[in-house]
């Protein structure tokens, strides 16, 4: 409404073409912002008038779902995390589960304590439930226990014991005769709450820790969802028999619920939000719920089934359209969790990226486009991942414990997998030759292998003081490098296990990153004291220190003239240095979170990082030059150069706000010199420049056309 009437009248305006995210499907319908930290749990009131939300910030708010106002000041938790919220069936009460324990009840329409805190868990309580009658709360706790709750005088009724480990979640069947609870020793319990007692055998064929649970509004039927492994099982409730069924999702299931009409399983998967048939368990959409930048807590529907509401590790609460949802036309391929690794084959032709979604994509480098599904296998995170020299394989490593190797034209999984068994591969790295792959292992040691046979290296195993890191090859192929978490660099003779020379000592905070120049006589570290050394490895010394970046320095790369030094960051950002100087040449920003990893491609002309934020990004560095040695005219330059805040503010360089991005836009913005972004939804930016061009700062009023409506004036 206000576009429609006030757009006429201005000029200079910003617009975002019809390739955006529109067209992608998208049925976000509002963001609510005010958490500081991670939000939970979300549930909606009974009428599906209000939205009630939990977060790590110890606050619980409730917003009124058709204005995105909060009816009530937040609601404070003196006792930690807020985990999980629920209504009382009538609306009138609200209960909070929280990290220490305690569940606090208040009184919606006065945010005043309904009840006393109800005290008695001896571990964060994980789960609340009220039962359909309002008469009963059930908590779930990590002291192994349920406890039911009289919900009129908080008496502890019953203390439930049968789990062996954390209790994760509690759920009544709706006519209110069972209590189900999910625990991390694999199995679910079905209790009768009126005695306190279990009913059946435990439910176990999940066969995993058990994260979420829920009923199907009918209570025939009963789902269960694993965070480790991504499994959902649904059972039926009448013959405590699991169906058939079995979804698996390799990101994990944090949270599911069912449609009222029970023909929908909702998954919050990571950051993606997918819709499943319960009786089949094909997916029916993924990619029309995507806006989140970090992992999902919490999903449920509103009692009409018409909106869908999720909690985010992003602060943020979205609200989205769920009505009607129809498979989506376009389907993005795109990793659902965050980047840990990008490399570039020698040819240039392609990217490979490890996630967090235990996958590794593959990428044509010139379209960005994936060259078949993601490869799934890893039964964990991938931390790692590297491309053969002679571009034959990929190497990814996982937190698994496994180190996996992939045909590169096929994507086939070859040669079965490596691992020393001791600890989790940390990072991956060929030889210059392609013969021997390296591991760096959270053990604290380098293993080697080889890469035709599949088996150690003769020389055996390479020890370092504390957890391995990172591990590099030089370019000429005569040294190995491994850095650890004490701080330092150790460097062999390559097919050795002879040190070369005395570790290098970085700094006593640990090593993220490092990289041998292209002439293979120095070796560049970056750190967890915020800090880039460049070494000369003859002599042992630091020739250069810089410390310009605000905190970790999680990945450097080397470009292939040895001009130029690149860095990413946990501040977000990539920078360019002189790998002479150490003087500063540019800050690239973009990336809404971390940037993981970054390396130059074979023939220097681009930058690639990976990032938190699920997306790889793409960057010119000879117009990232020139921009920054040039005073811009052109605003999407300009923009291009601004640094996003965390309310979505644009900043210039002094300090003006240049524009405010939406957030399901965040993230998605392609701005000069970026050249192309990889796992994201494309928006693209247009500016009127009919009359003035982009008016910002102290001129933003100008963009109103005083003569088009003089009877109208805008106030600051």
């Amino acid at each position: 409404m206000v576009y429609r009437e006030f757009a006429p009248h201005c000029t200079g305006l910003v617009s975002v073409t019809s390739a955006g995210i529109g067209r992608q499907g998208s049925r976000l319908v509002t963001t609510l912002t005010g958490h500081e930290h991670i939000v939970r749990s979300v549930c909606y009131s009974p009428d599906g008038g209000l939205l009630a939300s939990g977060s790590d910030d110890t606050t619980v708010r409730i917003w009124d779902t058709r204005t995105g106002a909060e009816i009530i000041s937040p609601l404070r938790s003196d006792d930690g995390f807020v985990n999980c919220v629920a209504f009382s069936p009538n609306g009138k009460c609200l209960a909070a589960a929280t990290y220490h324990g305690v569940i606090h009840v208040w009184t919606v329409s006065t945010g005043r304590a309904a009840l006393h805190p109800l005290r008695g868990h001896t571990g964060t309580v994980n789960s609340v439930a009220y039962s359909s009658d309002g008469t009963l709360i059930a908590s779930a706790s990590g002291d192994q226990t349920v406890r039911i709750w009289n919900a009129t005088t908080g008496r502890n009724v019953f203390l439930m014991i049968g789990h062996t480990d954390r209790v994760n979640a509690v759920a009544f069947s709706p006519d209110g005769r069972l209590l189900a609870s999910a625990s991390h020793d694999r199995t679910i319990l079905l209790w009768n709450p009126q005695t306190g007692e279990t009913v059946e055998s435990p439910l176990r064929e999940l066969d995993d820790a058990i994260s979420c649970l829920g009923f199907s509004s009918d209570g025939r039927w009963l789902a269960g969802g694993s965070l480790n492994t991504g499994m959902v099982r649904i059972w039926n409730v009448a013959t405590q028999q699991a169906t058939p069924v079995l979804i698996r999702d390799p990101s994990g299931i944090q949270s599911l619920t069912f449609s009222p009409d029970g023909l929908v399983l909702v998954l919050a998967a990571f950051d993606t939000i997918q819709y499943r048939d319960p009786r089949s368990g094909q997916e029916l959409t993924r990619t029309l719920f995507s806006g989140h930048s970090r992992c999902i807590w919490s999903v449920t529907l509103s009692p009409d089934g018409q909106f869908l509401a999720s909690a985010s590790e992003d602060c943020t609460i979205r609200i989205w359209d769920a009505d009607n949802v129809e498979p989506s036309a376009q389907q993005l391929q795109r990793h659902s969790g965050r980047l840990s690794s990008v490399a570039v084959s020698s040819d240039g032709t392609y990217i490979v990226s490890g996630s967090y979604d235990r996958a590794v994509g593959l990428w044509n480098a010139q379209s960005g486009k994936a060259k078949y599904p993601p490869l799934l296998g890893h039964g964990n995170v991938v931390v790692s991942v590297s491309i053969s020299p002679d571009n034959r394989f990929i190497a990814s490593s996982s937190a698994d414990h496994t180190v996996r190797l992939w045909d590169m034209q096929s994507g086939e999984s070859v040669g079965g997998l490596m691992s020393t068994g001791q600890g989790y591969v940390r990072a991956v790295a060929f030889s210059p030759d392609a013969s021997l792959l390296a591991m760096a292992s959270l053990d604290s040691t380098v293993c080697v292998w080889e890469v035709e046979t599949r088996k150690v290296a003769t020389f055996g195993l390479l020890y370092c003081v504390s957890e391995v890191t990172t591990v590099a090859f030089s370019p000429d192929g005569r040294l190995l490098a491994a850095a650890d978490s004490s701080g330092r660099v150790y460097i062999w003779l390559s097919g050795t296990d002879r040190q070369a020379r005395t570790p290098l000592q970085a700094n006593d905070k640990g090593i993220h990153g490092m990289v041998f120049s292209p002439d293979s006589t120095r070796v560049v570290t970056g750190g967890f004291d915020n800090a880039i050394r460049v070494w000369d490895i003859a002599n042992g010394f630091p020739l250069l220190v810089i410390s310009e970046h605000f905190d970790v320095v999680c990945s450097v790369g080397y470009s292939p003239d040895g001009r130029y030094i690149v860095s990413g960051s946990d501040d977000k950002t990539v920078r360019l240095w002189d790998a002479q100087t150490g003087d500063a040449l540019l800050t690239l920003y973009g990336h809404g979170d971390m940037v993981e990893s970054v390396t130059f491609t074979p023939d220097g002309r681009s930058i690639m990082s990976g990032s938190s934020d699920a997306t790889i990004r793409v960057w010119d560095v000879e117009a990232a030059l020139i921009l920054a040695s040039e005073v811009s005219h052109d605003p999407l330059v300009r923009l291009g150069s601004a640094t996003l805040t965390h309310d979505g503010w644009l900043v210039g360089s002094s300090g003006e706000l240049l524009l405010w991005l939406p957030p399901k836009y965040r993230g998605h913005i392609r701005l000069p010199p970026c050249s192309m972004i990889i796992g994201s939804y494309p928006v693209q930016l247009e500016v009127d420049e009919a009359i003035g061009g982009l008016h910002w700062g102290y001129e933003w009023e100008k963009c109103w056309g005083s003569s088009a409506h003089p009877a109208v004036h805008p106030s600051p």
